[in-house]
């Protein structure tokens, strides 16, 4: 039987989410707001003893070093750029300092990119850059965000680099996203990756750690923030138990492009 692969992906970033809803929140209350998520959904992932990928800005690596060391010891680190700030003016130099920030501090090879908020940008750099893959397609619709479903939701080659589009439901392509996660049943939402994952064979997943902590206090949407704390880390518990019993291997994006690289070599041979 093929094997089946899951991407389980954390954005390590500032909380800044609060700012798009006009709510100006402390860069220290930003950090504290996504290490008190860290440290509930860390706990879960040794549970299960997962290896998963954290695409982290550089200015939060930045602030805390010895975190981002620490989990680079079981977990990939990738590049999440410089700031997540919505009113950062991205600059493409961004990419290259946030891979000398995250590659000096955990002193490994840093080969993922994901661009904050998914946004479009110029990803033909990426491979002369050292990169390996991106992950910044979400190849759904989704109203004042994106229209991607002129593209691919399977791995492909591009620009020298292997883009891993973010899992949407066969043939709907509905997205499997952090707010999915969040708004569906528990039970409606996993089978939903079950399904996808047998027809695709690989899943990718993004969720973000300041989910997990207590925001019930912080002006944004409900859908945005409920559930949240502990609540949705038990949801998050029983996804990785549920997707384990039907045979999801989790691995990093590396390691999955590694298999990839595999596949096509054979392929070619």
């Amino acid at each position: 039987m093929e094997q089946l692969f899951v991407n389980m992906t954390f954005d390590l970033e500032e909380f800044d989410i609060p700012e798009e809803y006009g709510q100006k929140v402390s860069e220290k209350d930003q950090m504290e707001v996504t290490l008190a998520g860290m440290r509930r959904i860390l706990p879960v992932l040794d549970k299960h003893n997962i290896s998963v990928t954290f695409f982290t800005t550089g200015n939060f690596a930045q602030k805390n070093p010895e975190l981002i060391r620490m989990l680079s010891e079981k977990h990939e680190i990738a590049s999440h750029a410089l700031y997540h700030a919505p009113d950062h003016d991205f600059q493409e130099q961004d990419i290259m300092i946030s891979k000398q920030i995250l590659e000096s501090i955990t002193e490994k090879p840093v080969t993922g990119f994901r661009m904050p908020r998914l946004k479009p940008f110029d990803e033909s750099n990426l491979a002369k850059w050292g990169f390996n893959y991106d992950s910044s397609v979400n190849p759904t619709y989704l109203p004042g965000r994106y229209n991607l479903l002129h593209k691919s939701p399977l791995p492909y080659l591009e620009n020298e680099i292997w883009e891993l589009p973010c899992s949407t439901m066969p043939l709907l392509r509905f997205p499997l996203f952090w707010l999915s996660f969040k708004n569906m049943p528990a039970g409606i939402y996993s089978e939903m990756c079950r399904i996808t994952l047998r027809k695709r064979k690989n899943l990718m997943l993004y969720f973000h750690p300041w989910e997990f902590a207590d925001i019930a206090d912080f002006k944004l949407p409900g859908y945005v923030r409920s559930p949240d704390g502990q609540t949705l880390t038990d949801k998050l518990d029983k996804l990785i138990g549920y997707l384990t019993k039907n045979k999801g291997a989790f691995i990093t994006c590396q390691q999955f492009c590694d298999t990839l690289d595999s596949k096509q070599k054979i392929e070619n041979s």
